[in-house]
């Protein structure tokens, strides 16, 4: 295995520089190689000593874990030597996903001819009074569909077809799944469950409209609001130039120390930043980095703790073991991150930083139930991400159609609009079939809950938080290299996955 360990050692450092440099592209808007670093990548994948290196090992190893090494190097590796055509595809696929993501991190919406920030437009969505306002401010994020188009969107959508055909997969979405290590028969029940909820979530809604906006019908402008009605407190302003101290106090609880983390933050807005949030595990268990933008309400300590999450989880995996680790799930790393996420809304969080009492409480209880029921609708946003590669897209049109006809057969609902909001969410461009990772992320994390609870006859996570991060560190984090997510779930649970779990739900 030593000359596999070598292979390894030399993809971890040229994903390493391109890490690097995708971090310094998303924070200051400055690309100083990209393209020349995925011309070096593709070379090294393309490499036939070292293919065949690995081909020629995957019958010699016996031991159940190289086995598995083998095989998590074989999937990464395989898709290059296939055919030169598809290598010509990838680089081109790579090239245009980096245009595609200078045209996201630059772009800024504009509200009636005023240019405002993802912040801003959150902050209108969540607190302002006037509806119309509010309309104006989510409809805004529809600006960036025409221009990610003229730019080539629909050129890369068509890239990635012509990928999967070529590669031999049912479609996009299979091959994309296949290198995750899931079967799309994962989502087979999925829009029966969207239905079966939506008298329940129609119940709900329809209570919150009498209760905080009177209207014929709640839109999706009118959602972030009602949640800042039914929990002002995630509003409240807040000293965000303290939010390491914060974090580390929270964390210490779990005997988390930032401290032995080399983790570094960039968390205020600036021109040419990115305005979403990301972490850069740019060397596991060495260098992390958390890009964000917050402008120093709560709420947006939600994403400073998923991310945070994410880079903890990188740093609990061992340095050592570059080839297990690449093998971890995405869905178990969103698992981790929405984990400590959720603890937003958790006294354990809250109280050193708006107080405590018995109105706080029945504000977040109150906020938790109503995003619980909210959480199965994420599942349109998924669909719609996968039928993109799934119906013929020939202009911004078909795009809209594909949306609109997912919007009404789940939701049972006309158009909030003429154009609908989609571009805005970079992972249709940059991360495609990926947003079904943080679904089914949370499914996890909330199974893990379950779990912990019933084996220490517990109500909650935070009667014995040291416990339940060994409990994480032991059973989910330190083995997700070894099995595939499907196998790691059971194994923790002891049945299949399912979305059960969101129905039975324990912080």
């Amino acid at each position: 295995m030593e000359k596999i360990y070598k292979i390894a050692e030399e993809a971890k450092n040229l994903n390493v520089k391109r890490m690097k440099l995708s971090w310094t592209k998303f924070t200051t808007g400055f690309d100083f190689g990209i393209e020349e670093a995925n011309k070096k990548n593709l070379e090294f994948y393309k490499d036939e000593k070292k293919y065949k290196e690995i081909i020629k090992m995957e019958d010699k190893v016996e031991d159940k874990m190289d086995k598995r090494r083998i095989e998590i190097l074989k999937n990464d590796f395989e898709p290059y030597h296939l055919s030169d055509k598809l290598n010509k595809i990838t680089l081109k696929i790579q090239n245009l996903t980096n245009k595609l993501s200078s045209v996201l991190n630059n772009f800024r919406f504009k509200i009636d001819g005023k240019e405002v920030t993802s912040v801003e437009i959150y902050d209108i969505l969540n607190s302002s009074d006037d509806r119309n306002l509010r309309k104006k401010a989510f409809l805004s994020r529809n600006q960036i569909n025409k221009k990610l188009v003229d730019e080539g969107f629909i050129d890369l959508v068509d890239l990635r077809k012509e990928f999967a055909e070529e590669f031999g997969a049912n479609d996009y979405v299979d091959y994309k799944l296949s290198r995750q290590e899931l079967s799309s028969e994962i989502f087979d029940n999925w829009e029966n469950e969207v239905r079966e909820a939506l008298p329940e979530i129609r119940k709900i809604n329809n209570k919150m409209n009498k209760k905080y906006l009177n209207v014929e019908e709640i839109k999706p402008w009118d959602m972030s609001y009602i949640s800042s009605q039914i929990a002002p407190k995630l509003n409240e302003k807040v000293e965000m130039s303290k939010y390491y101290e914060t974090i580390n106090k929270f964390m210490n609880k779990f005997g988390i120390n930032l401290d032995n983390y080399n983790i570094v933050y960039d968390i205020f807005p600036r021109k040419n930043k990115s305005e979403w949030g990301y972490n850069f595990p740019i060397e596991t268990g060495k260098d992390s980095r958390i890009l964000a933008n917050v402008k120093n309400k709560f709420n947006e300590y939600g994403v400073l703790l998923h991310e945070s999450g994410h880079g903890i989880h990188f740093y609990e995996l061992n340095p050592e073991e570059i080839i297990l680790n690449r093998g971890v799930s995405g869905i178990i790393s969103e698992g981790i991150a929405n984990l400590f996420g959720s603890f937003l809304t958790e006294p354990i969080f809250y109280k050193n930083i708006i107080g405590d009492s018995k109105k706080i409480r029945e504000q977040f209880a109150n906020i938790k139930n109503w995003r619980n029921i909210q959480t199965i609708l994420n599942i349109t946003g998924i669909l719609f991400d996968q039928k993109l590669y799934q119906n013929n897209i020939q202009d911004i049109n078909d795009i809209h159609d594909v949306y609109w006809n997912n919007y009404k057969s789940l939701l049972k609902k006309e158009p909030y609009a003429e154009n609908p909001v989609w571009g805005y969410r970079i992972h249709h461009t940059t991360h495609p079939i990926y947003l079904h990772n943080y679904f089914m992320g949370t499914v996890t994390n909330k199974m893990i809950k379950q779990v912990f609870c019933k084996k220490h006859n517990i109500e909650k996570i935070t009667e014995k938080p040291k416990e339940f991060w060994s409990f994480v560190k032991d059973n989910i984090i330190r083995p997700s290299g070894k099995y595939k997510y499907n196998e790691l779930f059971k194994r923790i649970s002891g049945e299949d996955f399912s979305l059960k779990y969101l129905k039975n739900d324990i912080d």
